[in-house]
């Protein structure tokens, strides 16, 4: 090898070294910063999950400096002095177009933005099976979460009971398990496991059945199953921002403070966020596969603002908003409108990945990414988490 060419080889290499510690430094830095997370949800109708003009909830979460939240904004080109809102803006083609403009920015990347999606009425299904299945289960010694076999069992009766069943009694059902778990008296759960019978009864395939017993057989069990199920456990907002935080918690180790848009449920919540947040505690892994997270949660702190007072609050609005529709239209059967088609180009997909309760025809671990691969179960242990948890102080004042 000639002299030059040894000399181009060795400047390759001190370059391609400097890049990578770049990226190194980058990524300490990174860690390093500890950034202001911005919430706001789309499509809550709280512990309501049977709603036909609203059928999907979205939850954004981002990080925006004020100069970079300013810029997406402008590309909305709003004639409001205070404030923009996906509302507002989609009535108009003007305002669609906006909205298209700042949702194809190179600043809405999956390393700025979360996502959680949900299909409100398999949030019931899947309640179901978490709530009464899964406890009844764990009671005779099975772990129903290894090999994510709820989630196979919950797309199961999701596609099959309307399928093989009378729709209006399943139907029926969904609505009584929400009163039951709401209510948590004597009636509400009669009523449900009446409307559970109803749907066997309605139920000619011997095999859902089967299935469908698993759900009457929780009756035993049930008073125990709601012991310690809040009222309001089936808004699907408290979930979404949990999730959410453990996933920024990766990426800022060193923690965030949360700006969430106004929500009486979560504040409602407050503290249970801020026994989460304990930083006295040693840091935990819980639960199994691609579902594992870490405790405790790194939010530094958390508060309540209006959106008029953070123009991040009003990007994650229109987020959240952008990615509630697209995904509310495939449901309703509205893929001829203009703006689900344009959002649909955007590959919103790469922003939700596991994100998300909704339905697929997937049941086997291998499909769902759910192959047991060791862990614990994060239901038994995050109880012990909590019984020693010390709220944080910085949290709960915020």
């Amino acid at each position: 090898m000639g002299q030059n060419s040894k000399l181009k080889r060795a400047s390759k290499v001190r370059a391609r070294n400097k890049d990578k510690s770049k990226v190194r430094a980058a990524i300490s830095k990174k860690k390093e910063f500890i950034p202001t997370i911005y919430f706001d949800e789309s499509g809550n109708t709280g512990s309501n999950l049977i709603d036909d003009n609203q059928p999907v909830f979205t939850l954004a979460s981002c990080v925006f400096s004020d100069f970079e939240a300013r810029k997406l904004i402008d590309l909305i080109k709003s004639k409001s002095p205070n404030e923009v809102h996906f509302k507002n803006l989609q009535r108009r083609q003007s305002g669609k177009d906006a909205i298209i403009s700042l949702m194809s920015s190179n600043l809405i990347e999956p390393s700025r933005v979360k996502i959680s999606l949900f299909l409100k009425d398999f949030m019931i299904i899947s309640k179901i099976v978490d709530i009464l299945i899964e406890h009844m289960m764990h009671i005779n010694g099975e772990d129903l979460y290894i090999n994510g076999r709820n989630i196979a069992l919950s797309n199961m009766l999701y596609y099959c009971l309307p399928s093989f069943s009378n729709p209006e009694t399943v139907q029926a059902m969904y609505k009584s398990f929400v009163e039951m778990v709401r209510n948590q008296d004597d009636v509400s759960i009669n009523n449900f496991y009446l409307a559970a019978k109803e749907v066997k009864a309605s139920t000619k395939e011997v095999e859902l059945q089967r299935n469908i017993n698993l759900i009457l057989d929780t009756e035993k069990y049930v008073y125990d199953a709601l012991e310690d199920i809040d009222k309001t456990s089936l808004d699907p907002s408290i979930p979404a921002v949990f999730l959410h935080c453990a996933q920024w918690g990766d990426i800022y180790s060193k923690g965030f403070h949360i700006v969430h848009d106004d929500s009486q449920t979560l504040e409602k919540q407050k503290e249970i966020f801020a026994r989460y947040m304990d930083f006295t505690q040693d840091e935990k892994e819980y639960g199994y596969d691609r579902r594992k997270f870490k405790l405790p949660l790194k939010g530094k702190s958390f508060r309540f603002e209006n959106s008029m007072d953070h123009i991040q609050i009003q990007v994650a609005d229109i987020i959240a908003s952008s990615f509630r529709y697209w995904a509310a239209a495939k449901v309703l059967n509205n893929e001829d409108d203009y703006l689900y088609q344009e959002l649909n180009k955007l590959d919103l997909d790469k922003f939700i990945g596991h994100n998300k309760i909704w339905p697929t025809h997937d049941v086997t671990p291998e499909a769902l990414g759910t192959v047991h691969d060791g862990g614990i179960n994060a239901a038994d242990n995050m109880p012990d988490f909590l019984a020693t948890a010390i709220p944080n102080p910085n949290v709960l004042k915020s």
